[in-house]
């Protein structure tokens, strides 16, 4: 009789533990839920920008070391998770051994850079944003994701609309009146608007595919909250975001109309490769090529232009500049910042005034030369390759294929390859895939 009750109590004792285990587990996913989407608000860059913004007129040189401390304490959390979860040998020995490679050689450009001291800043900055994208992709389901970058868009989203509609300053540009908020800039309002209607978009389609519990009032605030981003993105009057998500959605297509086929007939993975990969690779790129050059006229054809010191300009400076140092570049984000990139031009540096390409493809073979952009090019191209089976397995599969490709699109037009910044973050996730859908969180 004893026995028994020793017996029975030590099962109490047990269900008691293994209870506590499960809500503290509990606990910590949603902490750490919440602290990623700080990490990524934080990283659209103006919510920090806003906090500061009233220091930054007082003293501005302290107050940019304030903002990089910011940064830097927000995602060390990130890189100390990712550290102790480790990344796997397999995970190494591919593409994202690459990516490291890449984030290593512009880290090694200090060493030659024309302008060291910023390289520097600037290559640790893109190391820990790099770092920030392999925990959160090695960290998360897809699901989850989608639902951490969706939750993390909004609240800069809604303080922006507010900062409208109580007409603070600085929240419209004044010539065109196109909606700022509290992002100092259309290019970073119209970035933070589009993810968040994609996400919205691509969790929508997850829950018409699976049709959970209450689906239908999952879609209807998904939708709600969908046009409110695209009224956001739309009223910022950013034809670069635009654009990027309209490559978004040719690439979501293409590889829905590749999951109805692989449905239907057989398609074999080499097949899938040689054929159906190659063939969106060349696709692609071609397009993007070609918009790029002539995006001009196809912005005549719905009466825009190029803003001057946007675009045309500082591309001719850094093509110029690139074919100065074709091998091994200036130095990561450092040829804008060197007096001899202009070629005694002093004039046109007075007009453009920047310290950045407005096109990330620019930045990289300015700042790593061949190298760096041969590094990036094969990371792209070599993880799109491992993920094939992901496309047509996984629902909403397309999203590491469109994802990608929306960054780059962007990145063809501004600086989003860049430390501290969420874009950034978002293509490395995206090239380094996702957590097994079977484990436990928001999916």
């Amino acid at each position: 009789m004893l026995c028994e009750v020793t017996n029975n109590r030590a099962e109490v004792d047990s269900l008691v533990v293994q209870s506590l285990q499960a809500n503290s587990s509990r606990i910590w996913h949603w902490l750490e839920y919440a602290y990623v989407v700080i990490l990524l608000g934080s990283l659209t860059q103006g919510p920090v920008n806003k906090i500061w913004e009233g220091s930054s007129q007082v003293d501005a040189r302290a107050i940019e070391i304030t903002k990089f401390a910011t940064y830097i304490l927000v995602q060390t959390p990130a890189m100390f998770l990712l550290v102790r979860r480790g990344i796997s040998k397999n995970l190494l020995k591919g593409p994202i051994g690459v990516l490291l490679l890449f984030v290593g050689w512009m880290l090694l450009s200090t060493l030659w850079a024309t302008s060291s001291s910023n390289t520097l800043f600037e290559a640790v900055t893109l190391a820990m944003t790099c770092f920030a994208g392999l925990y959160v992709a090695t960290s998360f389901t897809l699901v989850q994701q989608l639902n951490l970058f969706f939750v993390a868009m909004q609240p800069g989203l809604f303080f922006s609309w507010y900062a409208v509609r109580q007409n603070w300053s600085s929240s419209i540009q004044i010539e065109d009146g196109n909606w700022i908020g509290i992002y100092f800039n259309r290019n970073s309002l119209a970035p933070t608007a589009a993810l968040g209607l994609l996400c919205a978009a691509a969790l929508v389609w997850i829950v018409l595919v699976r049709r959970p519990k209450q689906w239908m009032a999952f879609t209807a605030v998904l939708v709600a909250l969908l046009m409110f981003d695209g009224l956001m993105l739309l009223r910022s009057g950013s034809s670069t975001s635009v654009g990027a998500v309209l490559v978004f959605g040719a690439v979501w297509l293409f590889w829905t109309v590749v999951r109805w086929l692989k449905r239907r007939i057989n398609i074999s993975p080499r097949q899938m490769l040689r054929s159906v990969y190659t063939g969106f690779l060349v696709s692609l790129i071609s397009v993007t090529t070609l918009v790029f050059y002539f995006q001009q006229r196809l912005l005549d054809l719905v009466g825009k232009k190029i803003d001057f010191n946007g675009r045309e300009v500082l591309w001719r400076f850094s093509w110029d500049g690139f074919t100065d140092r074709p091998i091994i570049g200036w130095g990561w984000m450092s040829a804008w910042r060197t007096q001899g990139f202009f070629n005694n031009r002093e004039f046109w540096w007075s007009l453009t005034n920047s310290y950045w390409s407005h096109s990330a493809m620019m930045d990289v073979l300015l700042g790593g030369g061949v190298i760096g952009a041969t590094l990036l090019v094969v990371v792209i191209v070599w993880s799109g390759a491992q993920q094939l089976e992901r496309v047509y397995s996984q629902t909403a599969g397309q999203w590491t294929f469109a994802a990608t490709w929306f960054v780059i699109a962007a990145s063809t037009q501004e600086s989003f390859i860049i430390g501290n910044h969420f874009l950034w973050l978002l293509l490395v996730a995206s090239m380094t895939g996702v957590k097994d859908d079977a484990s436990i969180g928001f999916g």
